[in-house]
């Protein structure tokens, strides 16, 4: 990555200087000024791509002049985090004003988020609608969709047609600018003096990058062209707001987490933590509110209390002194000492590494990996990629660092984890696994040594996608196997590849459920596992595979595929009564549109009659 000129970084130090960057003041929005407030979130935006934070000045120009004249206009906070580098558990700590572990949303495989009562503290929407305020949110990606719990609170609530169908490689998504018209066409049908909160999520420019470019054009550039793409969107936004007369409308956009682009190795985001997935542009305007840059630690949970301290409500602080949790930016400069955390468990759900915990101090990150692995990661340098991690051995805030991980991780809501819903890209449904043992963790690869394991598994299951020799791909996986044996995805992955054989070879399929059952044993333990466990050679063998099912999946969430795979043999068994019984479970399971279609499938088979 070229480094900026000398007369250019000698400019942005000038310009950084405590004398010249303006913090908050006494000036702030005044009571009850604000009757729009607007949430944008971007999804995997890295912060170095939005100008204001000068990546733009030593590239191909500028990227994001719609988001440079949104920081412009209001306060930029130039050191912003996320607790956690994936879509679902990001969004809820904003709506939530709490971190993952004190959310118990931790992963995009989670199910549904409980009611208000059951989990203790409040989402934004609720506490605003509770106020009066038309709440509506419009989301471009089905790790959002509402079955997950997020529109609690929204009286509007827009997922449609992005179904999480199984087995894609990838999540559905919606194209921004119908996400933005339709919540400019909501806004258009609300009354002039409605107070109102408008959340609007944007997937762009979250992989597939670009699908318009050429697949040689190189990764960054097509990432790049992706956040030019949703910069536009944004202006589509902010117009479509001026125009309908809420042009004074207070707009934050933050993003839930940013893009790895091979630093530490890693392609995308999820199973690191370091500044590439974890620093996030944060850009507020508010009616009133004085423009300027703030250095601040800030976090994704400030986003509630702040956003309600702009609609003049008191946000309801957690009880006791929860690591992580979030404070009112527009109160004041947050502590210049505060610690900030962050964990990743997707590389111990999905592939069995050790699970990452981590806590942000002044000059860097430690990182709990397991036992004796406490890692140090330093921030990385303006516009430079992150240097690897080191032991954390003779680091000066280590101790304090070490103390708050330690009340972070004791704070867990273990009562709210869940999964079973979670698919496409994102794999596993599993149940969520709640933190490890620290000697049990440390037993269990560390993610920042395993990752480049990623990038093979992916070559090889596109191979297999796009009609590879099965035979060559289930040899590369067994050879891979030997160096990792307690990989479920590998497992996996040998399951389908033997799959693909099978249908040549009808000895084959016993084959396929043996590896489909080694992932099992190894922890992949979700439905689409099980229903492959089970189903891929269960013909002539029904009993057996009966039995089986029934063993299994109490260890998996309730799931329609499974009550729809139980129906269909114990209906070959003739056991119909059971069959019938198997089928009104799947009635009351089956609630997404691809589901339905399961059941239409399985009625006209006259599995389900």
């Amino acid at each position: 990555m070229r480094r900026l000129p000398v007369v250019l970084a000698v400019l942005f130090a000038l310009v950084a200087g405590a004398a010249l960057w303006r913090l908050w003041a006494s000036s702030g929005p005044g009571e009850g000024t604000v009757r729009t407030i607007v949430l944008i979130t971007p999804d995997t935006l890295r912060r170095d791509r939005v100008g204001i934070y000068g990546r733009n000045a030593v590239t191909r120009g500028p990227l994001t002049p719609r988001m440079d004249a949104l920081a412009a206009e209001g306060l930029c906070f130039d050191d912003a985090r996320t607790p956690v580098p994936l879509t679902l558990p990001g969004h809820t700590t904003m709506l939530a004003g709490l971190p993952p572990a004190a959310t118990g949303v931790r992963l995009n495989a989670h199910g549904r988020l409980p009611d208000r009562e059951t989990r203790g503290y409040p989402l934004l929407a609720e506490h605003l609608r509770a106020a009066g305020w038309q709440t509506g949110a419009f989301v471009s990606a089905a790790p959002l969709l509402a079955l997950h719990g997020l529109d609690q609170g929204f009286v509007t609530y827009d997922d449609e047609g992005l179904d999480d169908t199984p087995p894609g490689p990838a999540y559905r998504e919606r194209a921004g600018e119908d996400t933005v018209d339709r919540a400019l066409a909501w806004i258009q049908e609300l009354g002039e003096d409605d107070r109102v909160f408008l959340w609007v999520h944007l997937f762009e420019p979250h992989a597939p990058y670009a699908p318009e470019l050429p697949r040689t054009t190189p990764l960054e550039v097509r990432y790049d062209a992706d956040v030019a793409h949703v910069d536009r969107i944004v202006g589509r936004l902010l117009d479509g707001l001026e125009a309908r007369g809420r042009g004074d409308a207070a707009v934050l956009l933050v993003s839930d987490h940013g893009e790895a682009l091979e630093e530490l190795g890693e392609l995308t985001h999820g199973y690191l933590l370091g500044d590439a997935v974890l620093r996030v542009p944060f850009l507020l305007r508010a009616p009133g509110l004085e423009p300027g840059v703030r250095t601040d630690p800030v976090d994704l949970a400030d986003v509630a209390p702040t956003l309600a301290g702009l609609a003049s409500l008191p946000w309801p602080a957690p009880s006791g002194d929860t690591p992580g949790r979030g404070l009112d930016l527009l109160a004041g400069p947050t502590p210049e000492d505060r610690v900030r955390v962050a964990e990743s468990l997707f590389g111990h759900q999905r592939y069995g590494w050790a699970q990452l915990a981590g806590a942000v101090g002044r000059d860097g990150m430690l990182v709990d990996a397991g036992g004796d692995r406490i890692l140090w990661l330093e921030r990385a340098p303006f516009l430079e990629p992150q240097a690897g991690p080191r032991p954390a051995t003779g680091r000066p805030e280590a101790a304090a660092l070490a103390r708050t991980l330690r009340s972070y991780r004791a704070g867990e809501r273990k009562d709210l984890l869940c999964g079973g819903v979670g698919v496409g890209g994102y794999g596993s449904g599993a149940r969520v696994a709640p933190f490890l043992d620290p000697q049990e963790n440390a037993r269990l690869p560390s993610p920042y040594d395993a990752i480049p394991r990623v990038a093979a598994i992916d070559r090889l299951a596109k191979a297999l996608r796009n009609g590879a020799d099965p035979q060559a791909v289930e040899r590369q996986l067994k050879k891979m196997e030997a160096a990792n044996p307690a990989n479920p995805e590998l497992a996996w992955w040998r399951g389908r590849a033997w799959e693909r054989r099978a249908r040549v070879s009808e000895p084959a399929s016993a084959h396929a459920a043996q590896a489909y059952l080694d992932a099992w044993r190894l922890g992949r333990r979700d439905a689409n596992t099980l229903i492959r466990v089970v189903g891929v050679d269960a013909l002539g063998r029904e009993a057996e595979a009966l039995a089986q099912l029934r063993s299994l999946a109490p260890e998996v969430p309730p799931d329609c595929r499974l009550a729809l795979l139980e129906a269909m043999l114990l209906r070959a068994l003739d056991r119909h009564a059971e069959a019938d019984a198997a089928c009104a479970r799947a009635e009351n399971l089956c609630r997404r549109p691809w589901e339905r279609a399961a059941l239409d499938r399985a009625r006209a088979g006259e599995t389900c009659r």
